[in-house]
């Protein structure tokens, strides 16, 4: 199979296994407790290993946007990710980046609402020598302005990443966090963003409206995963159309799509887009 040529952009690395991580081609170590079924991937301590690139599925896509974007980036590469689970994309772009002789610095932002996804997230900084205190690792949710919210209590965080805020009424029992709006995220930067990650579990469809303006002032390239319907996910693909984003990657949810990769299932839906005012 012929991947994407945007891989052909980054060198694959030779990792050393620890015995409870596994590892891909960047180099990032991730901790096999964070999903159950994951321990039998774990590298035994002391081998050496060197993966491949990442199989095509649904977050093969996730992979082209991130790199594409890391490869674009000079001096600062800024990035968010929003409903972060322990921050998967925010490693991998801090490994693809340091790949890169044009990118001297970097800026994240993770947000997640998850009390134990969250302290997974610190650790997965920890497990690949990135200083959590260097970054702005949020415990909360992303929200339409600045507001405590009830979160789904989740007894089983290794099998759960599909929580919402407008979830809790299924379960009965919840937390309350912090929800954090566009406008504050944001601030958080020094400059204006090269990428946002956003995987809120149909959150997306009330925290993106009123924020069209100000991502489009701020913020070069935006994915987007889609939840609760396909209506809601064409809604949000037109608004996007409608403020003058360039859409690179659109899939519907809950479909199969013949790729030039290979036919692909999304069971979310994805929405990858670039913004033409810093495009030169």
């Amino acid at each position: 199979m012929k991947h994407h040529p945007i891989f052909e952009s980054f060198q694959k690395v030779k990792s050393i296994g620890t015995g409870k991580h596994m590892f891909d081609f960047l180099g990032v170590a991730t901790n096999v407790s964070y999903k159950k079924a994951w321990s039998k991937h774990a590298l035994r301590e002391g081998a050496e290993y060197t993966s491949n690139y990442p199989v095509v599925n649904e977050h093969y896509f996730d992979w082209i946007a991130l790199l594409e974007c890391v490869r674009s980036a000079s001096g600062t590469f800024r990035m968010a990710e929003l409903g972060a689970g322990w921050a998967p994309w925010l490693v991998r772009a801090a490994f693809a980046a340091k790949q890169l002789p044009a990118i001297e610095q970097i800026e994240l932002v993770g947000v997640e609402a998850d009390a134990t996804h969250y302290s997974w997230m610190k650790s997965h900084f920890l497990d690949n020598q990135l200083n959590p205190e260097k970054y702005h690792l949020l415990h909360g949710a992303v929200a339409p302005k600045s507001m405590r919210l009830q979160f789904p209590k989740l007894d089983n965080p290794d099998e759960d990443y599909g929580a919402s805020i407008n979830a809790v009424s299924k379960s009965g029992k919840y937390v309350e966090v912090q929800g954090y709006p566009l406008t504050d995220i944001l601030e958080l930067f020094t400059g204006p963003l090269d990428f946002i990650h956003t995987d809120i579990q149909g959150a997306e469809y009330e925290v993106i409206p009123g924020a069209m303006n100000l991502l489009k002032s701020k913020v070069k390239a935006m994915m987007v995963g889609t939840h609760t319907s396909l209506e809601k996910h064409n809604q949000l693909n037109q608004l996007f159309l409608d403020h003058g984003w360039k859409p690179v990657m659109v899939f519907p949810r809950k479909s199969e799509v013949e790729t030039e990769f290979g036919k692909v299932t999304f069971y979310d839906g994805f929405l990858f887009y670039t913004n033409p005012l810093y495009i030169s």
